[in-house]
């Protein structure tokens, strides 16, 4: 304990303002994880027997919120679990997972919270046994994509709000070769591009929440052998019906709020659309501006009452608008830092230099200048905090 003459300063103070190790700055985007190894900045945390047993998982120390993570390249097997973000826990987290043995729907997202298992996006795709491909899981607030091989669009995009902050990283084996050195596997900058739906539903869900039964919406299928098609594709079935969907902000509950996309397996039926529209409890038509979309989040709100994700967040799922996704962004940010405090262990100084960025292309974005003015104040907040 020191008395100066205008402030008594406590061991814990002195404690708080050395610069340890811990906080200095360090690169955290478009770094390999051999470079984060070295400084130590990656670990390999021991999980115990669950989803991920089986493999060597490189995670980083630091949480972060914003984020995305990369693999290259990854060659493909049955029961992968690749890429995880957000993670609290092992029963608390995001994470890509390809499943080669699976029908027209190889790769999955999918969230952990507290325990229970969901299915929140698919690919309709079959890629059979080893095939080299690129794979990123991104995160930018409530907007969660993943990318294979184009790693411009995503194949997946999904609206959630129940993950706010976590660690990242990815599963280098599991059974066969997926990746085998962190030199391959990059903590990368958040990507901002997303393809418009075709159509949002309101649709049944089936599965009882765990590793092999996740909660997943119940959708059409033609089950055929593939080999009766004349595919070489060593699996038992392909999925004629599969169609490549997100969901948006799944609570719980017996339904489920999904986007459908056009692209996927170029041999699926072209009928498909057709026979999940037939079965959706609630269907919209995609927006075509910001005020279609306000008034398309009215209604789904009032269908899944218990959905968090603000009016801008649906708009930038539904337009893929990119001058929209700030907003987006903001609202995240202030209901996570603000409202509820939810974001952990992210260093200030990651976290202020991610909030400056949102707010440098927030002011660069084409929109009313109320609706700007707005959002920069929740930002302006946050990093006053």
């Amino acid at each position: 304990m020191i008395i100066t003459r205008n402030k008594l300063i406590t061991t814990a103070d002195i404690e708080d303002r050395a610069v340890t190790r811990a906080k200095l700055e360090y690169p955290t985007e478009d770094v390999s994880f051999a470079y984060l190894n070295a400084i130590g900045k990656v670990q390999s945390p021991v999980v115990g027997n669950n989803i991920f047993i089986g493999g060597d998982i490189l995670m980083t120390i630091d949480s972060f919120s914003d984020k995305a993570i990369e693999a290259h390249p990854i060659i493909t097997s049955s029961r992968i679990v690749a890429l995880m973000g957000r993670f609290a826990d092992v029963s608390n987290n995001y994470y890509v997972a390809i499943d080669t043995s699976a029908s027209t729907e190889d790769v999955t997202l999918n969230k952990a919270v507290d325990g229970t298992r969901t299915q929140i996006g698919s690919e309709a795709v079959d890629l059979g046994d080893n095939y080299y491909t690129i794979l990123k899981l991104s995160c930018s607030g409530s907007s969660l994509e993943v990318y294979r091989e184009d790693m411009t669009t995503p194949k997946i995009s999904v609206t959630d709000t129940d993950l706010s902050s976590g660690t990242w990283g990815g599963l280098t084996m599991q059974n066969k070769l997926v990746y085998s050195y962190p030199e391959v596997i990059y903590l990368r900058a958040v990507s901002t591009s997303l393809p418009r739906p075709l159509a949002v539903l309101e649709v049944p869900v089936t599965g009882e929440g765990y590793e092999e039964d996740p909660i997943r919406p119940q959708l059409p299928q033609d089950l055929r052998d593939p080999k009766e098609l004349g595919l070489n594709l060593n699996k038992p079935q392909i999925n004629l019906k599969s169609v490549t969907w997100g969901a948006i902000d799944y609570k719980g509950g017996n339904t489920m709020l999904i986007a459908i996309y056009k692209h996927g397996a170029d041999y699926l039926d072209p009928k498909r659309f057709e026979d999940v529209l037939a079965i959706a409890k609630n269907k919209w038509k995609v927006p075509s501006n910001v005020q279609e979309a306000e008034e398309i989040w009215k209604e789904l709100k009032k269908a899944n009452p218990d959905m968090i994700a603000g009016k801008h967040t649906v708009a930038y799922h539904l337009l893929g608008d990119e001058n929209i996704e700030p907003c987006s962004v903001a609202d995240f940010y202030h209901g996570n830092m603000i409202e509820d405090n939810k974001i952990k262990g992210v260093p200030e100084w990651e976290l202020r230099r991610t909030l400056l960025r949102w707010k440098d292309r927030l002011e660069k974005a084409r929109i009313n200048s109320e609706l700007k003015d707005n959002h920069l104040k929740k930002l302006n907040e946050c990093l006053k905090r």
